[in-house]
């Protein structure tokens, strides 16, 4: 406990001195100042911090009008059984303009519309509404569906970077029109549609992306091929992929099957064992040096195609914690000859 105090007060430091930071933790007992969201909430201002510790509940399902920074415990995805910080937070009111949301787990859809940073986050539910401009999302991991732009509104300046969309269904963004957004350094696993361009043609730039599909089964690039001369694909790679469209554009890109639409930066017909360790594996990290690789060095401006080239590398311990909070705890009831329990503890704290 001495370890998990030491490291909040330190984690607190790097934040402004004016701003007050609360702390919820609705378990029974509580180490929190307050034990609900609500009345932590009631008492925070604009540029405060809450933290909220994890729970095998949610806190529940609120609407922010103050501009707030939320941060929870994150989630091990190496041990998912472990708590998490349930929480659902819209940002529907123009006074939560500028909200931080940290390490929050949310269980049902959250209606962004207004700039909000996300950072660390999983969306567990389909229908994650994102509307109006220069919303960001860093290391976030997706299981369900979201809705870029609602095709009447300009959605400017969306920018999506080291995340990770991860689940089988009809599609997983849906992009209308007016909306310009970028992906950069982006995962998407999964047999389905990766892009539904819905309405009028938006701008979007995929920047150093791997698609892949389960090792087994179908996935298309695209639900359907119209509105796609707004998408560009600058440094991917492609497991396997159906429906690419001639309108969109691919530069620098590796693709395991032959392509239609030819330009004389992309390789074709590629054998994926020579670019990632073990892509149905789950490990994307690339091969060793060139020549073996034809990945490394080879992208746009000499950088690695892929996810772990450009300039802002994907992170592999992403899902670590922000707020202090136990990953790992074991005290079987059995003493040693000293007459002691043998408790093991293990806590993390960012990355």
């Amino acid at each position: 406990m001495k370890i998990l105090a030491v490291s909040l007060i330190a984690l607190c430091a790097v934040f402004s001195l004016s701003a007050v930071i609360r702390t919820v933790d609705q378990n029974s007992p509580s180490v929190g100042q307050y034990n609900n969201w609500t009345a932590a909430y009631t008492a925070s201002a604009d540029g405060d911090t809450i933290y909220l510790y994890p729970t095998t509940t949610t806190y529940g399902d609120f609407y922010l009008q103050k501009r707030l920074t939320v941060i929870g415990g994150g989630l091990n995805p190496a041990n998912p059984s472990l708590p998490t910080s349930k929480i659902t937070l819209h940002t529907y009111y123009a006074s939560a303009i500028g909200c931080k949301l940290i390490g929050l787990d949310f269980p049902n859809p959250v209606y962004c519309y207004y700039q909000t940073a996300f950072n660390n986050c999983r969306f567990n539910a389909a229908g994650n509404y994102i509307i109006r401009s220069n919303s960001a999302f860093t290391d976030c991991i997706f299981k369900n569906y979201i809705q870029i732009g609602d095709g009447s509104n300009e959605t400017g300046n969306i920018v999506i970077s080291g995340c990770t969309f991860d689940f089988d269904g009809s599609y997983q963004s849906i992009i209308y029109g007016y909306t310009t957004i970028s992906y950069n350094n982006c995962l998407f696993i999964g047999n389905n549609n990766h892009f539904y361009p819905g309405g009028t043609p938006s701008t979007v730039n995929v920047l150093n992306c791997v698609f892949v599909n389960r090792g087994t089964g179908a996935h298309n690039l695209f639900y359907y091929t119209s509105n796609t001369n707004g998408y560009a694909f600058t440094n991917c790679i492609f497991e396997s992929m159906s429906n690419f469209q001639a309108n969109a554009t691919f530069q620098y890109c590796i693709l395991e099957q032959s392509f239609t639409y030819v330009d004389p930066t992309n390789m074709q017909n590629v054998n994926m064992a020579t670019v990632m360790v073990d892509v149905n594996g789950g490990n994307y990290h690339l091969v060793p040096e060139p020549p073996d690789n034809p990945a490394v060095g080879a992208g746009l401006g000499g950088v690695d195609i892929g996810l772990y080239g450009g300039p802002s590398p994907f992170d592999d311990l992403w899902y670590l914690a922000f707020l202090p909070s136990i990953t790992d705890f074991d005290c079987p009831p059995i003493v040693n000859a000293s007459g002691q329990l043998n408790v093991h503890v293990e806590a993390q704290c960012g990355n």
